[in-house]
């Protein structure tokens, strides 16, 4: 493999550092330090060029805090002018180390994220069915404070042979034991500790369908005892390479009826679900928000970082619940008391039914007189229309604006005639 040199010049440009600065400050602009930091912002750009260019360059004290959602984690923080020196980093080694990484190794390299992972499996699992019928999931072993500083600086050494920029690598990598989960570094460093991993798993052991995101990883195939024999491979691997251990929770199991939990979204071969501890999370902060104190357009703002989940797998009844605008949301108050003469219609068999209003449209002539809407809905899985001249109904829809459209509802029905006959319909 061809060794990269003449980095460390890059890394140091003037303009570098500033794009550093750019990046490090993205999304996060009005915290204290960092317009602390943008008062003296020329001094302190070019003090942080001058210690990388003369070697002085030390990393700041940590600050360390645990947190305990999901799952207990103890994370390290840096100043914000350390963070400016890995984005700087990171600006030159991206493209270096991303000739590293194969094709299906996700997380913290552009274009894939996520939902490239999704869109990946979800497409093997759909097409090759036989090939794919059970899944061996497992994650490693504390991680991140497993890594061993020697290997990976090995590692590293493989691909780049600039000394000043191995100098400074190693100076990071030794300012905490093993990766610091909230160093900018760590999450690429972390990908790059298991980058000859990948490359066994694929070139050596020849295995087709295999994921990775981060440290959790996913195999398929079609013999169950391949998978197990496979696992004892792989914890041989891990511990003699690497110095790391495969979590005793790991699972071999038939994919169409557990479906595999992973990065968010439990996956089956026909379908693709949200993760439950996604969904409750999500539902929860819809039930603390009051549609009738916001606007519909607040609403949509306040749950939109959600709707990036909801949007990738099958989640249109979630969606209809949670997002779908109901009639009784819009504060609209008709007469439901006015009895009129209803023609025996296909409203008489959506009563008590929840249904979507699609649409409708005004002053349709029918045999049974002027002045009748016809209603478009959608009822379970099916278009339908009917048509009605209840006047709580046309009063209703004449003030629903277009672009609430479309909305769920109830019809009810209410009042009686004088052979007891339920006539007059409105929404719920």
């Amino acid at each position: 493999m061809k060794r990269v040199n003449n980095l460390f010049n890059k890394i140091v440009e003037e303009e570098n550092i500033y794009k550093a600065y750019e990046r490090a400050k993205k999304h996060k602009s009005n915290r204290k330090e960092i317009k602390i930091f943008e008062k003296n912002l020329h001094l302190n750009l070019t003090e942080i060029k001058d210690e990388l260019t003369h070697g002085e360059y030390k990393t700041s004290k940590y600050h360390i805090f645990t947190l305990y959602d999901p799952k207990e984690r103890v994370i390290y923080k840096l100043p914000f002018k350390d963070r400016i020196v890995h984005h700087a980093i990171m600006n030159v080694l991206e493209k270096v180390w991303l000739s590293v990484f194969i094709s299906n190794t996700f997380s913290c390299i552009k274009g894939r994220g996520i939902h490239a992972l999704v869109y990946k499996l979800k497409d093997d699992l759909k097409n090759n069915i036989e090939e794919t019928t059970y899944c061996l999931k497992f994650d490693i072993k504390k991680f991140y404070p497993s890594v061993n500083h020697d290997i990976l600086k090995s590692i590293i050494k493989k691909k780049i042979k600039d000394k000043r920029v191995l100098s400074l690598l190693d100076e990071i990598i030794n300012s905490a034991p093993g990766l610091p989960i909230g160093n900018y570094l760590s999450q690429y460093l972390a990908n790059l500790y298991l980058s000859y991993f990948d490359h066994w798993l694929k070139e050596t052991k020849k295995v087709k369908y295999y994921y990775r995101y981060a440290d959790d990883l996913v195999i398929l195939h079609k013999d169950k005892k391949y998978l197990h024999d496979l696992l004892s491979d792989i914890k041989e691997y891990l511990a003699d390479n690497l110095l790391l251990e495969v979590k005793h929770n790991y699972q071999i199991f038939p994919v169409e009826k557990r479906g595999i939990d992973f990065v968010g979204y439990v996956f089956y071969h026909t379908h693709l679900l949200l993760r439950k501890r996604i969904k409750k999370n999500f539902c929860r902060k819809v039930s603390k928000l009051n549609k009738k104190d916001i606007s519909l357009k607040q609403y949509k703002q306040k749950i939109c970082s959600w709707f990036g989940w909801l949007n990738h797998c099958n989640s249109n009844n979630l969606i209809k619940k949670t997002l779908m605008n109901k009639f009784a949301d819009f504060n609209i108050s008709v007469n439901d008391k006015t009895i009129f003469n209803v023609p025996k219609v296909s409203i008489t068999d959506l009563v008590n039914k929840e249904i979507e209003i699609l649409d409708y449209q005004s002053n349709i002539t029918t045999s049974q007189g002027n002045g009748r809407y016809i209603v478009k809905i959608k009822n379970g899985n099916v278009q339908q229309k009917f048509f009605t001249n209840a006047s709580p109904l046309k009063d209703a829809l004449k003030q629903v604006k277009k672009e609430q459209f479309p909305f769920t509802t109830t019809i009810k029905n209410k009042s009686y005639d004088e052979n007891g006959n339920k006539k007059t319909y409105f929404f719920t």
